[in-house]
């Protein structure tokens, strides 16, 4: 049985940003479970527990976390089964597509004695007001440090030598193409995260996809180049018919991090810092700047290092406290759920592919 860890959605520069309609496709699954109802009432365990009876028949499964809290979950996707469960509230907010054909809505809240949390209506109006003011902080943080990468990059940009870069892209795609066909198919590309800012941290699962696979890295200090470098393979691997995973920077998403192309099994990753390991290729970008002229700058690049660490420490500790208000949040749901009810929904769904 094999697991994949990623994030369909991140907190990012932008706010909250979501990849979920790249990787719940009603184009490419049979079937997708919704699950609605509030927090505490029991959609990640419902999720887990479908995995790990699913598990037993030795299928794959695609564990989607989610990005505010790393211990829950957004998703499950069983590709043998083309079925997925997907956690259908706020913020990534999914309604059916399809209804009843391929999309189907499991309310969770149903289960709910809603006389329980009138009497805690104030408080949980409160808490939910204290958590949105604890996002907003935490995105204005992101975003300041978004700006700071960019004011980081325009330094280290302008002493890379854009010929050399040119020849380095140029050389990368004819290794990854001289023995290959052009594949005579529309390519099918998709969208996500393998690492992400989350309440308990930087979570990175980066390292467990590239297990089994060719590895290939490119390394450097500017993330504009390394994405101009990956946006080049994309493109190329497109033109060509080849299937694609896009895996976005988490701060800035409209860069890439990583690349994954199933047909070649092949991981493009990225490094900031010079790379060690057992890499297939490795393709190094610091080795194409005017290191002499950039140290003029150093003084600058690390006072600017030094307020981006500060933004995300902060960011983190905004979303770390607004976890804690969510566990307080999720003790008034479950003190009012019927979890019998719960768990005769879960095995009437489960009887169907056990």
């Amino acid at each position: 049985m094999k697991e994949k860890h990623i994030f369909a959605g991140n907190n990012t520069a932008e706010g909250f940003y979501s990849c979920f309609d790249y990787l719940f496709n009603p184009n490419e699954l049979e079937h997708i479970y919704i699950l609605k109802g509030g927090p505490g009432v029991g959609k990640s365990s419902f999720m887990k527990k479908f995995a790990s009876e699913t598990s037993n028949n030795d299928y794959s499964i695609e564990y989607i976390h989610c990005s505010s809290d790393n211990d829950s979950l957004d998703g499950i996707i069983i590709p043998q089964l083309k079925i997925a469960l997907v956690d259908g509230t706020a913020p990534h907010t999914v309604d059916p597509r399809i209804p009843g054909a391929i999309d189907e809505i499991i309310n969770l809240g149903m289960f709910l004695d809603n006389s329980q949390l009138e009497k805690r209506k104030e408080q949980i109006i409160q808490i939910n007001k204290t958590k949105s003011l604890l996002f907003k902080s935490a995105y204005r943080y992101l975003h300041a440090a978004g700006i700071i990468t960019e004011e980081i990059n325009s330094l280290y940009d302008q002493f890379i030598d854009r010929e050399k870069f040119y020849q380095m892209n140029n050389e990368a795609v004819n290794k990854l193409f001289h023995n290959s066909n052009n594949l005579k198919k529309a390519p099918k590309t998709k969208k996500m995260f393998s690492e992400a800012y989350t309440a308990s941290g930087y979570i990175d699962y980066t390292k467990s996809l590239c297990q089994n696979k060719r590895v290939w890295v490119v390394t450097g200090e500017s993330t504009n180049h390394i994405s101009e470098f990956l946006k080049k393979i994309s493109y190329e691997t497109s033109k060509r018919g080849y299937d694609s995973e896009l895996f976005l920077m988490p701060l800035n998403p409209d860069k890439l991090k990583h690349i994954y192309i199933p047909e070649m099994n092949l991981i493009i990753i990225s490094s900031e810092d010079y790379a060690y390991g057992d890499f297939e290729e490795i393709f190094d970008i610091h080795g194409i700047m005017d290191t002499d002229n950039l140290r003029t700058h150093i003084s600058e690049i690390e006072n600017n290092l030094h307020l981006y660490d500060l933004l995300i420490k902060n960011a983190l500790e905004k979303l770390s406290e607004s976890k804690k208000y969510h566990k307080l949040l999720e003790v008034f749901y479950i003190n009012s759920m019927d979890f019998n009810g719960v768990d005769e929904c879960f095995n009437s769904i489960i009887n169907r592919f056990t």
